[in-house]
């Protein structure tokens, strides 16, 4: 009889004794498990050039909001940067990247949003 406390556990098994990836689960898609920073980088720097792009056009309707759109794709770009330097272990740092990409394009579709409703909202002049 084997002693279950005694046997290794997690990485330390037998590779015929590991579990099997779930190749549908999120958490184990390649672009999170392996790749460089720049399978993020790239998609996030055109994003945050189109929103960039569109909240510049719209800074002939209003100024404040289109001007905070604009600092915000930037800073969301940067943040991207950060944290594609921030960690040596290819799965922390493309989750990380992930999760940044996603902040910069809900943010930045929530500004366009306030943009559409505050100029449908103002009455023309």
């Amino acid at each position: 009889m084997v002693d279950k406390r005694t046997e290794p556990h997690g990485p330390e098994q037998l590779p015929d004794r590991q579990p099997i990836l779930d190749p549908t689960d999120l958490r184990n898609q390649t672009s999170f498990r392996s790749g460089s920073a720049s399978r993020w980088l790239v998609p996030g720097a055109v994003l945050a050039v189109v929103a960039i792009v569109l909240f510049a056009l719209a800074l002939q309707l209003q100024a404040v909001l289109p001007a905070v759109g604009i600092v915000y794709a930037v800073i969301g770009w940067a943040m991207m940067l950060v944290a594609a330097r921030s960690s040596s272990d290819a799965r922390v740092r493309n989750v990380r990247l992930a999760v940044a990409m996603a902040i910069l394009a809900v943010g930045s579709l929530a500004l366009f949003v306030a943009v559409y409703v505050v100029e449908t909202l103002t009455p023309a002049a």
